[in-house]
């Protein structure tokens, strides 16, 4: 009766107001599992075992410390919690932070072999988010997570001071990288949910979004205004010191805030989608500002034109609903 009354007051979305409940029912502690594409040949036994997994006994502090999250992120987030089917909170090493997927309705996989790379389709029902425990509950602020994931592609500039320092929103304090990241990875469910980019089926598709940083050819995308060589030596954690300004410059010129964004279009929209809500984000150089996130989204054509496309994603009724969202097709590409 109380939670009635408070969605009636508009306290809680009546919509959304057993996300909690979802969260804390989704929530699995579990040994990892290899993700369900590696094996094309047995894609619909593999599914089931990546989605429908043992769970081991959840420790106290690991479920305290995601519903502590839960509760402070605001409500337009909150409700992306009901969308979501489960929650692994995976042991041992992992190869990544966090990662979401589309919860599949196993009965409606088929699996078609092409010449190439096998054909899938299916019918997503939901959303998987994944949590590397080891990388991800050891308590880093989304400062100093910031500052470690941008620094590790400077692998050719071994003073450090050189190279800019994230000074960004620490809402969360020591759960900063956690709360933050686990916001990225709603933001892969909205652009998957609504569209906005391709997903990880090929072929890779070209739209309103992609345009305004990344250029598509052929089969891979690419960052416009991006000197030759650059994304290589990204990508392979090669960049120098000279490559600071350089790279300062190229954020402004293609519109991306970070370089994990500009790895390709559906990690520049999740990325964005977290800055959407903690946009507070400088890099510094030697205490001096070079970069100024929040100044960048009041006046330059590519931040406001991402910013206003994300607001109007987000004043949809159910955002990241799949109801409409249909069969999800396509070549297996590389993940």
């Amino acid at each position: 009766m109380f939670s009635l009354l408070i969605a009636m007051f508009g306290l809680i979305s009546p919509a959304h107001a057993n996300c909690q409940v979802q969260l804390e029912k989704a929530m699995c502690y579990t040994a990892p599992v290899e993700h369900w594409a590696t094996d094309s040949e047995n894609i619909p036994r593999n599914l089931r075992r990546f989605q429908e997994r043992t769970c081991l006994p959840m420790p106290a502090n690991i479920k305290q410390t995601i519903i502590g999250i839960y509760q402070q992120y605001p409500r337009e987030i909150q409700q992306a919690f009901c969308e979501i089917k489960k929650v692994f909170i995976e042991t041992g090493d992992v190869s990544y932070g966090a990662m979401a997927d589309f919860y599949y309705d196993p009965a409606t996989v088929k699996i078609t072999p092409t010449e190439w790379n096998p054909r899938f389709s299916g019918k997503p029902t939901g959303y998987i988010l994944s949590i590397s425990e080891k990388s991800r509950f050891r308590g880093e602020s989304n400062s100093v997570y910031l500052t470690r994931v941008f620094q590790a592609r400077f692998g050719n500039a071994p003073d450090k001071t050189l190279l800019p320092v994230a000074v960004a929103d620490d809402t969360f304090g020591t759960n900063g990288a956690l709360a933050t990241t686990i916001v990225h990875e709603i933001g892969h469910m909205l652009h998957r949910a609504q569209k906005v980019t391709s997903t990880y089926f090929l072929p890779y598709s070209e739209g309103a979004w992609s345009k305004l940083s990344f250029k598509l050819e052929f089969d891979s995308y690419s960052l416009k205004h991006a000197l030759a060589g650059y994304e290589e030596r990204m990508g392979l954690k090669m960049l120098a010191a000279e490559d600071v300004k350089p790279t300062l410059d190229l954020f402004r010129k293609t519109g991306i805030a970070t370089l994990y964004g500009g790895m390709s279009p559906q990690e520049d929209f999740a990325e964005f989608y977290m800055f959407y809500y903690y946009g507070d984000l400088k890099w510094d150089i030697k205490g001096q500002t070079a970069f100024d996130l929040s100044k960048e989204m009041a006046s330059n054509p590519s931040f406001k034109a991402k910013k206003d496309l994300i607001r109007k994603l987000m004043t949809l009724p159910s955002p990241f609903s799949l109801k409409n969202r249909g069969t999800v097709s396509g070549e297996i590409g590389a993940m």
